[in-house]
């Protein structure tokens, strides 16, 4: 356990930054609050992470630790570490994660993941444990977010709902599989905006997006017109249904699109 002890200097800061309402900062927010060199700050931010009284996310980015709350394991609230950890480039919380802010997963994340706007390196960083994932969306693909309440104070910018899904169905082993994709879609189906989701396909661009959306409106028996708009999108190829499954199974020539998990196996989990 570290003591926490607040000098002339720690106590400055930290006031500044509740002043600013802000929990999160970098060592130039740091820099600019304090009336001192840039060697003395960052002397401050070793010595104030030594006492536990912040954390290191990454370099040159802190987080403030509750004064009740023992260093050695706070943690602050994944969205928040994940959109810090994006550092200077455009992020959305995304996948499986977006899913969770969505109240649409029945499984608990057992990792974040961020979409961002440029490859970052690495791909995957560890805070306490818990591995934050990057993936990269080019300009075409990157759009579709918004700010989502995380709690009473705090927001992160996240896909919308209708993101959510072309970006799962886009790659569904980020989504938890097709069956939790699906699962997903059914529970949400009145609250989808339709045309919106068929804009977006239409933006995105992937003809695998528009077989497996498709697909799976269809075999929900979902009531939407947007199922004939999929259906008269012409592809070449047979995409796999859930591309973390094998390479077998039924084609399904009426969405041109390879069923490698059986439809009952998507079904059941959904009427039982």
């Amino acid at each position: 356990m570290k003591h926490k002890t607040l000098g002339p200097q720690s106590a400055t800061l930290l006031a500044k930054l509740n002043g600013e309402g802000t929990n999160a900062f970098t060592t130039l927010d740091a820099i600019n609050m304090m009336a001192t060199s840039p060697n003395t700050v960052v002397k401050l931010l070793s010595d104030m992470t030594d006492r536990g009284l912040i954390m290191r996310l990454k370099s040159g980015r802190y987080y403030v630790i509750p004064y009740d709350q023992e260093a050695e394991s706070f943690l602050p609230d994944w969205h928040l570490v994940g959109a810090q950890l994006a550092g200077d480039a455009k992020y959305y919380i995304g996948y499986y994660s977006a899913m969770q802010l969505h109240s649409l997963i029945t499984q608990p994340s057992l990792s974040e993941q961020i979409v961002v706007d440029r490859q970052l390196r690495p791909s995957i960083m560890e805070v306490k444990g818990v591995k934050f994932q990057f993936i990269y969306h080019n300009h075409q693909h990157f759009f579709g977010s918004k700010k989502i309440w995380i709690n009473g104070q705090d927001r992160v910018l996240c896909s919308d709902l209708e993101k959510t899904f072309i970006d799962v169905l886009f790659m569904p082993e980020y989504g938890g599989g097709i069956t939790e994709i699906a699962k997903a879609i059914y529970k949400t189906r009145d609250k989808i905006n339709y045309t919106q989701l068929l804009k977006y396909a239409e933006r995105f661009g992937s003809k695998a997006v528009f077989k497996r959306l498709g697909y799976l409106l269809e075999l929900l028996e979902i009531d939407t017109p947007i199922i004939d708009s999929l259906r008269q999108i012409k592809v070449s190829g047979y995409p796999l249904l859930d591309p973390s499954r094998p390479k077998e199974g039924r084609l399904i020539s009426r969405w041109n699109i390879q069923e490698n998990i059986d439809h009952q196996s998507i079904l059941s989990p959904i009427y039982t």
